[in-house]
């Protein structure tokens, strides 16, 4: 039996400074994993700055949700994450939710982009949708 996930609103605390890495570029403070970073192709991005507007954009998606990710360190000095994934829709219209996961390091100025790629289970996109459900529910009572 797997865990639950911790869906919520993704913090704009966390995303405002997520999204000003992301603008700035500087890729002494992006972290990519290998496996993000070989597969950000597939989505028609012909470099990583459409990739980081892509995220931009996905998280200034008004109400953007998403699962908290425990447990998440930089590959390079261990350092703790706080990671969020979220679904956004598929650059190439393609009915796949692209899957992104990115954590931000305790110092506030390196990300790690952990993942982007199409969302292979399609748990996420259930969770997500069980959650607004679950909250609209208790808003119309």
């Amino acid at each position: 039996m797997s865990a639950k996930k911790r869906i919520a609103p993704v913090p704009q605390r966390w995303f405002k400074i997520v999204v000003e890495i992301l603008r700035d570029g500087d890729i002494r403070n992006i972290r990519w994993t290998y496996t993000a970073e070989q597969e950000f192709h597939h989505f028609g991005f012909k470099s990583k700055e459409q990739a980081y507007d892509y995220c931009i954009d996905l998280l200034n998606t008004p109400g953007i949700c998403g699962e908290m990710i425990t447990g998440m360190y930089d590959q390079h000095d261990q350092t703790h994450c706080e990671t969020w994934a979220m679904l956004g829709a598929h650059p190439l219209g393609s009915p796949t939710d692209v899957y992104v996961k990115i954590g931000l390091h305790q110092n506030k100025v390196i990300l790690n982009l952990f993942s982007l790629h199409i969302d292979r289970k399609g748990d996420l996109r259930t969770a997500i949708h069980d959650y607004l459900a679950n909250k609209s529910k208790k808003r119309k009572k």
